[in-house]
């Protein structure tokens, strides 16, 4: 590369570089090019660069400080860069650590964007992927970013200097030419050879930050494929220029050791076997690359090999440049604004997605953590901290704010630990849950909340305590199938806390008759229930007013069994048969609602569960006249709980591992709609939350 001699300016130029150029006027004397060209079409016949004004062999201005060079090669491959520090001909190679990175976005995840030179670019300057700049290289386009550059999201202003030879490049940083974030921009418009020239001017003018951008091994791979004499020679052409970008670096160095300087050698995007970029998802197109002459605490897989079968968000991706380059230059802001991590970190937070949940007012992160994983976690939402969760955590569930009304909430979420972090955007539509009947306090006669031991009935209807005095008590639990914050709100019987004689489970003693003649003509009992995976082919007894040894004994009882998983049956007896409601399934370890309708006057009963995986079944059975006269059981007004009315169920069984959990019990002297009862199970609202 030649250059000629630097022109002589006349003294308006001259005084008007003393007193500061405008932006526009900048603009134009670092001007290369006419502006004009494609992104990868030959060079340009009309463009003739002109000289930068500094001389490469003039003496660096000695400024200090931490300063940072971005050099990116489109076309360059990993294994083209490989090959030639290999070979050994170019010295800014010598001393680089390399790394394969990725590119285009998280495959079939809403950040998954074409691996095309244009949302490359993009992802590699603002520091997210296509979700949130806005450039997915499908169909036309507008050539505007929708996320602010890193440039932008400094801290402080930054002294930045642009030299792009891809016209589109150059058009992305309108908004930070305008506000004059970006001090000197050259139009180096289809011209390396100017790229290359005022870049080294920028360097010896000792700028803070500097973006250069070439694009002849890209043209030569296009047109002549990566096997070809001609892709080879622009490799070595567009490498000797970093040669004399890095050997400025050394000089500058050489006149002030104070100056530190970060450099990061990428391309924005990968390209197929035969050198076309083609946006395809498949690993090799997703291979772009991190060449640094820092040490990078958290940049994996350094000189690693990628194959088909590499997990390519293991690595690092062209996203963790911007917040790295800001680190490196102190200048990264207090909220931080990256889907990247910075890698000078000894953590890294790389796959930060999010989740909203079709049956929940909720938005789940998850994130992956490598490296030192021994500092806490702040969650941040807009800006500010809403949950602080214990080392190592990769998961947190937020609750959408409250509203009357149907949206769509725009949040930003960012996840931190130490000196590392990631931030997305997540869009998040809001359903207004279902509010609980008001006609739910109609005729209701018992209620335990499950709060505080002992038991109380708000409605005092009742009394609640264990099978026997000697009986261990049940463990509270929180209620977190209406609110996860409350700590309290369920009721846990462990089959194996049983007295001295074998009894287990709790006693429910009604204040009067409910389910035997001279009872309640119509009943509604309903309650959130909850078991591990220990459903038994004999059967377990969830709540019964009768000895559940046969479910033709006489009285009532919901019984737990194991058709098809775990299921509950309505059953009642008359003494020598049944009438009893099969088919209802819940999901282990997962609240469910269950609820058991009597109308006597009609000789019915109806089942209702409602799981969150399987969904709301509803059920009913005809009851005989035999069947309604023998429904008070055992005739002591008492229902059992994890237990039969007698209490020593399991111990005729031989059982002692039946674990069920209870929440919010309550008893009505009418028959509930399936609609009232939909409500408790939909709104997840408590029933005290009725009460005036």
């Amino acid at each position: 590369m030649t250059f000629t001699s630097r022109p002589k300016k006349s003294p308006t130029v001259q005084r008007l570089q003393q007193a500061g150029l405008s932006l526009s006027l900048a603009l134009l004397l670092t001007a290369c090019g006419s502006g004009s060209g494609t992104n990868d079409g030959a060079a340009n016949p009309d463009v003739n660069p002109e000289p930068p004004t500094v001389e490469p062999g003039d003496k660096p201005q000695a400024l200090g400080g931490k300063k940072a060079l971005i050099v990116t090669i489109d076309g360059l491959s990993y294994d083209a860069l490989q090959q030639a520090r290999q070979a050994g001909q170019h010295p800014a190679l010598k001393n680089l650590t390399i790394a394969p990175a990725q590119t285009g976005g998280y495959t079939s995840t809403p950040s998954e964007q074409r691996t095309l030179p244009l949302p490359g670019w993009a992802s590699l300057i603002t520091g997210v992927w296509a979700d949130q700049h806005g450039l997915r290289g499908v169909g036309q386009e507008p050539v505007q970013l929708k996320s602010p550059t890193l440039v932008a999201l400094a801290s402080e202003p930054t002294p930045a200097a642009l030299a792009v030879s891809t016209a589109d490049y150059r058009t992305l940083w309108g908004p930070d030419l305008q506000e004059g974030r970006i001090i000197e921009a050259a139009n180096c418009t289809d011209s390396d050879s100017c790229v290359s020239e005022q870049t080294q001017k920028y360097l010896q003018e000792g700028k803070s930050l500097i973006l250069a951008q070439i694009q002849a091994p890209a043209r030569a791979a296009s047109q002549t494929g990566l096997g070809s004499p001609q892709y080879q020679e622009a490799v070595q052409e567009s490498l000797a220029s970093l040669d004399k970008l890095l050997a400025l670096i050394e000089r500058r160095k050489q006149a002030d050791a104070s100056e530190d300087w970060l450099l990061i050698l990428t391309s924005s995007y990968g390209m197929d076997e035969f050198g076309s970029a083609t946006g395809s998802q498949f690993n090799r197109n997703k291979t772009s690359f991190i060449a640094t002459n820092k040490t990078l605490a958290s940049l994996p897989a350094i000189d690693g090999q990628v194959t088909s079968s590499t997990d390519m968000n293991t690595l690092a991706a062209v996203i963790d440049i911007a917040p790295t380059v800001l680190s490196h230059l102190g200048v990264q802001g207090e909220q931080y604004a990256f889907r990247g991590s910075p890698l000078q970190a000894q953590t890294r937070i790389r796959n930060l997605s999010f989740n909203k949940p079709a049956d929940k007012n909720m938005v789940d992160l998850n994130w992956v953590l490598d490296g030192d994983a021994s500092q806490e976690i702040q969650i941040m939402r807009d800006g500010k901290l809403i949950a602080t969760l214990p080392a190592g955590s990769t998961q947190y569930s937020d609750p959408l704010p409250v509203s009357e009304n149907a949206q769509v909430y725009s949040l930003s979420y960012s996840v931190k630990t130490g000196q590392a972090a990631s931030t997305l955007q997540a869009e998040a539509g809001y359903q207004p849950p279902p509010k609980l009947a008001d006609t739910l306090r109609d005729g209701l006669r018992s209620y335990y909340t499950f709060s505080a031991q002992p038991f109380t009935d708000s409605k005092g209807g009742s009394s609640l305590q264990p099978a026997s005095p000697g009986v261990p008590a049940g463990e509270l639990l929180a209620a977190d199938f209406l609110d996860p914050t409350q700590p309290q709100g369920g009721l846990r019987l462990l089959g194996s806390k049983a007295d001295a004689n074998g009894n287990r489970g709790y006693r429910l003693a009604l204040s009067r008759e409910l389910l035997g003649t001279g009872g309640a003509q119509k009943l509604t009992i309903g309650f959130w229930f909850r078991t591990p995976d220990n459903c038994h082919g004999y059967g377990a007894s969830i709540m019964a007013n009768k000895n559940y040894d046969s479910g033709n004994n006489p009285g009532f009882a919901l019984g737990l069994f194991n058709a098809n998983g775990c299921d509950i049956r309505f059953n009642t007896g008359y003494g020598g048969g049944r009438n009893e409601s099969q088919g209802y399934n819940i999901t282990p370890d997962q609240w469910a609602y269950v609820a058991v309708v009597i109308d006597k006057s009609k000789g019915i009963m109806r089942g209702h569960v409602f799981d969150t995986k399987k969904g709301a079944q509803f059920g009913s059975v005809a009851l005989e006249a035999r069947t309604i006269a023998a429904l008070g059981g055992t005739g002591t007004s008492e229902l059992g709980l994890n237990e039969d009315v007698t209490g020593q169920y399991y111990k005729r069984w031989g059982r002692s591992d039946i674990n069920m959990d209870f929440g919010e019990l309550a008893i009505w002297d009418r028959d509930l709609s399936t609609d009232e009862l939909t409500s408790i199970y939909e709104s997840r609202k408590p029933l005290s939350s009725l009460q005036p």
